[in-house]
């Protein structure tokens, strides 16, 4: 929920406790009039709970504020994770070439990747290659390093500020698709390079005792093409939040005073 709407969520419940109680004054009048120190203790709860809500909002707000800049950059490199994700598994599936820094290629790809039918064939495709699941398991592996670096660099401040805290916890998910897709294949596939580091990583994780049942290619194509999914998601979404907290005009206009020169 936004905050703006938390605002006029605590404004309404308020305003509808107030009219409660000055309405049944008229009703049941004796019984305020009776139990006066009961009045004066549900008048103090109102007024306190309205006004923790209030400030609690006020604060969270200046907070967001003081660190809009650090939120920004968090958001930037969580969009850049899950978009290296969803790209990186389209080249793998050999169904696009991303073109770096072309807006309208990007466009054309994410429009590719949220086409299931062709997505599920050409996922089963590389499946039954002879190294399919080897070259899945390297790109998967990459990819689950790379997004977990991320949420370890930036998770202590973003969970810090509520806003933020329900899309940093899908990139959470997202690292652990991959994690779980990156462990099963290595388990039951080990890589020829694996070293003894990655082995006992491997083996020591809680993908391990399920990759014998989860070894089937239903589970690989079924995760793939969720992480496919939430990844492109999560790079929409990460991206237009970022902008709203700081935005491009913001840039501009910072940049122009910046090199501005000064009056002689």
């Amino acid at each position: 929920m936004s905050s703006d709407r938390r605002l006029v969520l605590a404004a309404a419940v308020g305003f509808l406790l107030v009219a409660g109680a000055v309405l049944s004054d008229f009703e049941v009048a004796s019984f305020w009039e009776e139990h006066a120190l009961l009045t004066s203790l549900i008048a103090n709860v109102l007024v306190v709970a309205v006004t923790v809500v209030v400030l609690n909002e006020v604060i969270e707000r200046r907070n967001r504020r003081r660190w809009s800049l650090l939120a920004q950059s968090a958001l930037f490199a969580l969009t850049q994770s899950a978009r290296a994700t969803w790209t990186l598994m389209l080249e793998l599936l050999e169904i696009a070439e991303v073109q770096s820094g072309d807006p309208e290629s990007l466009i054309a790809d994410a429009r590719l990747a949220l086409d299931i039918p062709h997505l599920s064939d050409a996922m089963r495709e590389m499946l039954a290659r002879e190294d399919g699941r080897a070259r899945l398991q390297k790109v998967s592996q990459r990819l689950s390093q790379h997004c977990s670096e991320v949420i370890a660099t930036w998770a202590a401040v973003m969970i810090e500020a509520r806003p933020y805290a329900e899309i940093l916890d899908r990139h959470v998910e997202l690292a652990g698709r991959l994690e779980w897709l990156s462990s099963v294949l290595a388990q039951n596939e080990p890589a020829e390079d694996q070293t003894l580091r990655e082995r006992n990583l491997t083996r020591s994780s809680i993908a391990a005792e399920h990759a014998s049942e989860l070894a089937e290619d239903e589970w690989l194509h079924d995760m793939t093409l969720s992480a496919i999914r939430l990844a492109l998601r999560l790079d929409y979404e990460s991206r237009e939040r970022a902008f709203s907290i700081v935005s491009q005009e913001w840039w501009a206009e910072r940049t122009a005073g910046l090199v501005q020169r000064a009056p002689d």
